[in-house]
């Protein structure tokens, strides 16, 4: 009885010194954000745009989700905030945020002065996707609904539908902070423009960035689905397109052939002269299946050769040409100067390599190997 007793006091005990929830936030006292935009106005003002949530009758009473398009102009992003929270009948809730949208203007300035209030709010949504846009980050927002599908959700699934193809790079919030603060690293974010003849947004590539100021050039998917490939950032399912030789005697309208790489590997090579770096050469092998090419049946092991060693030809070619675009942007997107800070410290200096990235010699090597035709042929 005595036992019985004491672990009874101790229960109570214990339980006293448990915490609670002291931080908790309502979701029906709350208006949640699902998408946000910044966009320049001139005179040192921005324009923030936010999607909040009609919540309403929930769909499974047959509710319709809709959104409402809130959008202010001010001197920061908190600014911005603050007049927000007198437009919102409710507490304004970023945490469910999942879009931000820079407007080419904005994102051509250093983006962490948009970022900053979101890498201090400890509620912020880490795992946002960040995206660029072809104008100006309203425009998009304000479009409201794709079809049946609210235009936060529709962008979203945009960009991860390009991160699955190998086009474009997860980049979050939490990445774009990492990246700020990393020395001899540059990043790129996928670039979304209005698609007039879908009346939809659509994914057009990467937009390429000097530490955290876009430089205005931007990748077609083509071109950043192979940069990527170089950076061993690969997807499931990742497809090239590549034309070959014009045949004059080809019955065909075009004659290209689609590959899915299935294992890929890159590697880097480093050359130094005087304790300076003087080459880097990029070695990227594909191997991978034919999914179309409607020219010939491959019956033979020399066509696969021969096709393989056309495309490694044309994939060089263009991976040189990404390399120039590259040093001519001034973004490290490949993160030589990290790989040189962390195993090269000797040829390392953070003042000059600014000044020496655009100086060095880069070269790009692709083998493609072809190891089967189809499930038929």
């Amino acid at each position: 009885m005595k036992r019985k007793l004491s672990q009874l006091i101790l229960v109570i005990c214990s339980s006293l010194m448990l915490t609670s929830c002291w931080d908790q936030e309502l979701l029906k006292e709350s208006k949640l954000v699902y998408g946000a935009g910044f966009d320049y106005e001139g005179n040192n003002m921005i324009r923030t745009t936010f999607v909040v949530r009609n919540l309403g009758v929930p769909v499974s009473q047959g509710g319709v989700y809709s959104n409402r398009i809130v959008s202010v102009v001010g001197p920061s992003s908190r600014d911005t905030r603050l007049q927000m929270d007198r437009l919102i009948s409710k507490q304004l809730s970023a945490s469910k945020n999942q879009l931000l949208l820079l407007g080419e203007e904005v994102a051509k300035h250093n983006i962490d002065h948009m970022l900053d209030i979101l890498f201090r709010d400890p509620k912020s949504p880490l795992d946002a996707r960040i995206a660029v846009v072809e104008g100006r980050a309203e425009d998009i927002y304000n479009l409201d609904h794709i079809g049946d599908t609210l235009v936060t959700e529709f962008t979203t699934n945009l960009i991860k539908g390009a991160e699955n193809k190998t086009e474009a790079t997860k980049m979050t919030v939490e990445k774009a902070f990492r990246y700020s603060l990393d020395e001899g690293q540059d990043y790129a974010l996928p670039y979304i423009r209005y698609n007039e003849q879908a009346s939809s947004p659509e994914f057009n590539g990467l937009a390429l960035f000097h530490e955290t100021t876009y430089t205005g050039v931007t990748l077609p998917p083509g071109d950043a689905k192979l940069l990527l490939l170089m950076n061993n950032e690969s997807s499931k399912k990742t497809n090239i397109v590549e034309s070959l030789d014009n045949d004059p005697n080809n019955e065909f309208l075009t004659n290209t052939v689609t590959i899915n790489a299935r294992n890929t590997s890159s590697e880097k090579e480093y050359s130094f002269r005087n304790n300076l770096l003087d080459k880097v050469i990029i070695n990227l092998e594909l191997r991978g299946n034919i999914e179309e090419y409607p020219q010939n049946h491959l019956m033979k092991k020399s066509q696969l050769t021969d096709i393989g060693d056309e495309l490694s030809q044309r994939l060089t070619l263009r991976a040189n040409e990404i390399l120039q675009k590259l040093q001519k942007a001034n973004c490290d997107f490949l993160g030589i100067g990290r790989d040189l800070n962390a195993y090269h410290h000797k040829a390392w200096n953070a003042k000059r390599w600014e000044a020496e990235y655009k100086d060095i010699k880069l070269e790009a090597k692709v083998k493609v190997n072809i190891d089967e035709t189809g499930i038929i042929k």
